[in-house]
């Protein structure tokens, strides 16, 4: 990077627009520059940008200053620079200036802004930021606007005047933004904007915090309803979404009204109607059949397809072969060939197919969907074994891990590959050979080159676990088993089956003490359960808990960065939750 004396990069990273892209050297550039000193040489090079002739730039421009100032507030010298832009030329940079503005001058200069302003584009951007929570010490001036002669504005102030302590007003609130909804629809949410939430988002946004679950459906029900215009209808199956996305009865309730709208004629209201069906587990279930009659259709058959291999419905299956034979990049393909695995389809057509995708790769490529898909079906892909053998001995071989995966996935079938799985110090080699041999003496010389006192070791988790399920653990090997129990994470729950088998009702307590936990936890949740459920009996005393868990009518706050597949990790959780309880209570 070049030194702040030649500003080259720093145009050329703003007219390329890599600035905006996380981990490009120019940004992190700027990034430590300003954090360095906010009001040296390069903030004040970056602002002569802010008023660039380019549209391309100035947009630019302003969007950085605006991430820039999620690390800085109360920033003088570009509440200068984004006051005078509230009326460039360009919606777009005159809400983000907007934004800005408030963001880094207050809300006292801001609210001088929007009093002087005219502008419905700048006015709107400004109470958006003003109204943020804690709602602001103008809450006064803001009350005045929820008559202002803008429907957006309106809207706004409106939804930011609900209140958990006046329920009572709550009807007129939902009737004043009901008003105003169709007029603010593709106004909230344009580019440049604050949140890129629609006005029905931010409708739902204030009834699931406020845990207003009937009205919320009743809202549903009345905005998707075939008489309102399809801009309404598309926000009430916006709000449908983010009611499953909150509460675990709505797919239950809702998923009828969504049903019915994929009978509809194309349009961006079934589309929508579609995804938020798909989105969850639970509806995609109810809606099967719906889905079902899609599958044929060009627009909707990849996302139906998808939705009902993830239920395990069968009808999916060929239309997930299609789906690999052409090369999609659904992200959620390989879990539904593992579904639809699970659920007893027949393996014939989705192992020929994976096999026909491997076999016209070359030898060093292991492309992951058909290696996947050989390893949902398992033992019923063990026609696949020469094409995963070829994979394995490869010239330019760099990456068998894969393929050694599967063969132990296929097990005893698998024999062929076991002189080249030898030859492999892998450790995953070494589980492979175990499946497919079931030669504990494979176990035995790993786990003896390994320390007694092990912390993270998955591969002597997986090993002592199949020592526990077939034969007898060593005392060393159980040392080792309660070494790793004592480290908390996967440690510990890839090690609590085998301590259960070795020990039984002895480890019960300290089983009970660890596993709960757990229970809340996309990734170890459901292995938990699986403990506990093997425990039976002897887990009785966390049935309060697995009820609890079950009872809760909101779901589980998981953290994976993706609210449909948090609420599909919750559909699970509370599926296993479920069936765990039951084989528990015996």
């Amino acid at each position: 990077m070049s030194s702040f004396g030649d500003w080259g990069w720093l145009e050329a990273g703003i007219v390329s627009g890599d600035v905006l892209v996380p981990g490009r050297d120019v940004r992190s550039h700027i990034f430590d520059g300003v954090k360095a000193d906010r009001d040296g040489v390069l903030t004040r090079r970056l602002l002569t940008f802010a008023t660039d002739p380019r549209l391309s730039v100035r947009r630019t421009v302003y969007a950085l200053l605006d991430q820039l100032c999620f690390q800085i507030s109360d920033w003088p010298l570009v509440a200068d620079a984004a006051e005078p832009a509230l009326r460039d030329v360009d919606p777009q940079v005159r809400r983000t200036a907007a934004t800005l503005l408030a963001d880094t001058a207050g809300s006292d200069r801001a609210m001088t802004a929007l009093n002087a302003s005219s502008d419905p584009v700048a006015r709107i951007a400004l109470v958006d930021a003003l109204i943020r929570p804690p709602v602001s010490r103008h809450r006064a001036v803001l009350e005045r606007l929820r008559s202002d002669s803008v429907a957006a504005i309106r809207l706004l102030v409106t939804i930011a005047t609900f209140s958990r302590d006046e329920s009572a007003a709550w009807p007129a609130l939902d009737a004043a933004v009901r008003a105003d909804l169709e007029a603010s629809i593709g106004v909230l949410d344009a580019p440049g904007s604050r949140l890129s939430l629609t006005a029905g988002q931010r409708w739902a946004l204030a009834l699931t915090g406020l845990d207003r679950e009937q009205d919320c459906y009743a809202w549903v029900q009345r905005l998707t309803d075939p008489a309102e215009s399809p801009q309404v209808r598309l926000e009430g199956v916006r709000m449908a979404v983010a009611a499953m996305r909150q509460w675990r009865a709505a797919p239950g309730r809702l998923t009828p009204l969504l049903s019915a709208l994929l009978r509809d004629k194309p349009s961006e209201v079934r589309s929508a109607a579609l995804r938020a069906v798909v989105a969850s587990l639970t509806a995609s279930r109810l809606a099967a059949d719906e889905l079902a009659a899609v599958l044929d259709d060009a627009e909707l058959s990849a996302a139906a397809t998808i939705a009902l291999g993830c239920v395990g419905d069968h009808r999916a299956a060929p239309h997930l072969v299609r789906l690999m034979l052409s090369g999609s990049d659904e992200p959620r393909l390989a879990e539904a060939f593992r579904a639809v695995a699970r659920a007893g389809a027949d393996p014939q057509a989705p192992v020929a197919a994976a096999r026909q995708v491997l076999a016209a790769l070359p030898d060093s490529c292991a492309p992951s969907l058909p290696m996947r898909v050989l390893a949902a079906f398992g033992p019923a892909a063990a026609a696949a074994v020469p094409e995963l053998i070829a994979k394995l001995e490869g010239p330019e071989n760099d990456t068998p891990d894969s393929a050694i995966y599967v063969l132990g996935r296929i097990g005893p079938a698998a024999a062929a590959a076991v002189p080249l799985l030898r030859q492999y110090p892998t450790q995953g080699a070494t589980l492979a050979l175990v499946h497919i041999t079931s030669d504990r003496a494979v176990a035995d010389q790993y786990l003896a080159r390994r320390q007694t006192e092990l912390r993270r070791d998955r591969t002597a988790s997986a090993l002592l676990t199949w020592l526990a399920e077939h034969s007898e653990l060593t005392v060393r090997q159980h040392r080792q088993l309660r070494s790793l129990f004592r480290t908390r994470g996967f440690g510990q729950l890839g090690t609590a089956g085998a301590l259960w088998l070795h020990e039984g009702p002895a480890a019960a307590d300290e089983l009970l003490d660890a596993l709960p936990a757990y229970l809340s936890d996309d990734l170890y949740g459901r292995k938990a359960l699986q403990v506990l459920t093997a425990m039976g009996s002897h887990a009785r005393p966390i049935l309060d808990r697995l009820d609890r868990i079950a009872a809760s009518r909101r779901r589980v706050g998981l953290h994976i960065g993706d609210d449909d597949a948090e609420m599909r990790a919750d559909e699970m959780l509370l599926a296993a939750t479920i069936a765990a309880r039951k084989q528990i209570a015996g």
